[in-house]
């Protein structure tokens, strides 16, 4: 019986480790899509500034 108790335990542990890992990992990734947005809202901006500075005048 000691034998499937700590068998229990190391294979608990795992899937914490794993869940910890995987929520790291996907907590990198949000961030990554965030700052990749930010950029994109950025260069959209530029855009729109150098549209206004190059039009005629209304």
């Amino acid at each position: 019986m000691d034998f499937f108790f700590y068998i229990t335990i190391i294979v608990g542990f795992s899937l914490i480790y794993y869940g910890y890992v995987k929520k790291q990992d996907n907590d990198v990734k949000k961030k990554q899509l965030e700052l990749e947005e930010k950029k994109i809202e950025l260069e959209i901006r530029r855009l729109e500034l150098n549209k206004e500075r190059y039009e005629p005048g209304e």
